[in-house]
């Protein structure tokens, strides 16, 4: 759970969720990624190596360089949690493991008196 919450964190910061846009559709070095984004080599380098300890990317080494591409398998992971998200579905191993218990207001909605929506 705590590699999900990391992945999810990765991706939170703008230029590294544009990298992983970029890396999506092909594989790039750290060259080719700075000149698209108009950044340094050495930031594009620090954000590829939080995406990487994430394991949303990998590189594979060609000649000199290293060509960066998204690993596949990670982003379906992410695409099914978000779907049951999306569906409706109570993710209760996740909610387990993060110690969040049954969210229930309805009695502080009714001390402040509002209505709670259950």
């Amino acid at each position: 759970m705590e590699k999900l919450v990391y992945r999810f964190k990765a991706l939170s910061d703008e230029t590294r969720f544009k990298l992983f846009l970029l890396l999506s559709e092909k594989q790039l070095c750290v060259g080719g990624l700075a000149k698209v984004l108009g950044i340094s080599e050495s930031a594009v380098s620090q954000h590829l190596k939080v995406l990487k300890n994430a394991d949303l990317i990998k590189g594979e080494k060609v000649g000199y360089y290293t060509h960066y591409k998204v690993q596949k398998e990670i982003l379906l992971e992410l695409k099914a949690v978000i779907e049951q998200l999306a569906n409706g579905v109570k993710l209760e191993e996740q909610r387990k493991v993060l110690g969040i218990n049954n969210a229930t207001c309805a009695s502080q909605c009714k001390k402040n008196g509002k209505g709670c929506g259950e």
